[in-house]
């Protein structure tokens, strides 16, 4: 793991006036996801690795898109002569993920993998169809991630099996219906990610065990219907279809692949909360898991751990069934408009909501890993309306006030009916900010605070924060009343953030 000092540095806990609260996650990862800077465009890859290690930036996930890195993706069959589960074997393409893999260790990032459909023809369990989301064959995944997982042996911390399975984008079908009846339709998709999910996993292990391999990494939402071809289960109907049991928990032997069911082992529970145009804590209707409702996810996955469907893959004996997994958000993104004038929300609420989940997710014990998508916006034009535009830094290269915030987020959490306010922080950025010789802290941060109207700000504490940046101290609020923190020599100053009691 990337760590700013020590493992042992990590076991200390926030030395502060107030403690941070007993559940917090206070060595949460901060990730980044772009792989349009890290693979696809030349030039850019060492530059932004070193960018993202002087913010402060732990990990990130490379996407290994099947089609470019396999040969003979339109054809029905594989090369003569090509062996799949050899990294060196003539047909593969390794290039931009090499580069990517080799910046981003130099600059101490820990990596993640994540595999992506389109899947070649070849790779199909009905080649013949000539789709490249039909029925993955298992066995062809298995391979596949075997080639990589032996070719990075040692230098890859985790891995996700497929991209958002539970999409009809990326695996196909979704549903198999019978009728025309919704009641005769079973959850295919989700037993042919089991397959390709317990083969890699499998296959992951035999070449590098020490790798992680995390379970899910499933879109928030689904998409209503019974439609095989464009209708997509929500993360609770997948996840349960996926460990064979019903809705109400109670096993299920009758859907396909459930009949002879095994556990699965995971290493961690992947996920990507996006909540498109809501706030971090406002909930989405129907079956959908987002930053707002992320004990759903917990929840679900405690139950079926408990019940022996999935295990605790880094535990042994009883405790597979009671070590809880924790969870990875290894994408998280919020657009912008301009450009995006349909999903996109403002610069400044962006900014705005990338903080406080920031401080959400810190404060989950439970989520380990928030990874932002994307650093800088993908291209938008009317043909690339499906672009996403969720970076801190526009495809231009300007800023938006989120880059300026990422260094040191900043959320002061003031309950309704509560005159006691949580001010929470992290310093990220590596300048201007170095580690106290031979402490398991980084040097002071100075918490301020403005009381109404005032001009000036006085100092309510100097904290130190921990290791991972991290500090979180308690302020009781009468009035309205405006926070800051600033950090490093010179002083660097974070936004201000006003609060005032709310009644219930």
């Amino acid at each position: 793991m990337n760590r700013r000092l020590t493992t042992a540095a990590l076991l200390g806990l926030l030395a502060l006036v107030f403690a941070a609260p007993a559940s917090a996650s206070s060595s949460l990862q901060v990730g980044i996801d772009d792989d349009g800077l890290m693979q696809r465009t030349p030039g850019t890859t060492a530059p932004t690795a070193a960018l993202w290690k002087q913010n402060g930036v732990d990990q990130a996930r490379l996407t290994l898109v099947w089609t470019r890195i396999a040969p003979n993706a339109t054809s029905t069959k594989k090369p003569a002569g090509f062996n799949p589960r050899d990294p060196n074997s003539p047909g593969y393409v390794w290039g931009d993920v090499d580069r990517a893999v080799a910046a981003l260790e130099a600059n101490e990032i820990d990596v993640s993998i994540l595999i992506a459909a389109p899947n070649p023809y070849w790779a199909s369990l009905v080649p013949s169809r000539r789709s490249k989301t039909y029925k993955p064959d298992p066995k062809a995944l298995g391979d596949f991630i075997f080639a990589i997982a032996t070719r990075y042996k040692g230098r890859i911390e985790s891995y996700l099996p497929m991209n958002e399975p539970n999409l009809w984008q990326y695996i196909t079908p979704q549903y198999s219906c019978t009728s025309k009846s919704a009641k005769s339709c079973t959850l295919s998709g989700a037993a042919i990610y089991r397959e390709l999910y317990r083969s890699a996993y499998t296959n992951v292990k035999a070449a590098d065990p020490a790798a992680s391999v995390w379970i899910g990494a499933l879109a928030p939402h689904g998409r209503p219907g019974v439609s095989p071809t464009a209708s997509s289960p929500g993360p609770s109907a997948f996840f349960k279809a996926m460990a064979c049991v019903k809705t109400n928990y109670a096993v299920d032997r009758t859907s396909p692949g459930c009949k002879s069911y095994k556990p699965l082992l995971a290493d961690g529970i992947s996920h990507h909360p996006h909540t498109v145009l809501l706030s971090p804590t406002q909930r989405d209707p129907g079956d959908a898991i987002t930053t707002a409702n992320m004990s759903t996810l917990t929840g679900l996955f405690d139950r079926l751990q408990s019940a022996g469907r999935v295990l605790n893959g880094t535990a042994s004996g009883a405790a597979q069934k009671s070590k809880r997994l924790d969870v990875f958000i290894d994408e998280y993104g919020v657009q912008t408009n301009p450009p995006d004038k349909l999903q996109g929300l403002s610069p400044t609420k962006q900014d705005e909501y990338y903080q406080q989940v920031a401080y959400m997710m810190w404060k989950n014990p439970r989520v380990k890993l928030l990874a932002f998508y994307l650093w800088q916006d993908e291209p938008y034009t009317q043909a690339k309306s499906w672009a996403w535009q969720s970076g801190m830094y526009y495809a231009d290269g300007r800023i938006k006030p989120s880059g300026k915030s990422f260094p040191h987020p900043f959320w002061v959490d003031l309950p309704k009916g509560s005159k006691s306010a949580t001010v929470w922080g992290q310093v990220r950025a590596s300048d201007g900010v170095a580690a106290k010789a031979g402490a398991s802290t980084l040097e002071d941060v100075t918490v301020q605070i403005r009381s109404g109207n005032s001009a000036s700000f006085k100092t309510l504490k100097t904290v130190s924060p921990n290791a991972d940046g991290y500090f979180s101290v308690k302020a009781t609020v009468s009035g309205k009343r405006s926070f800051r923190f600033l950090y490093g020599s010179p002083a660097i100053s974070s936004e201000i953030r006003t609060v005032a009691p709310r009644r219930k």
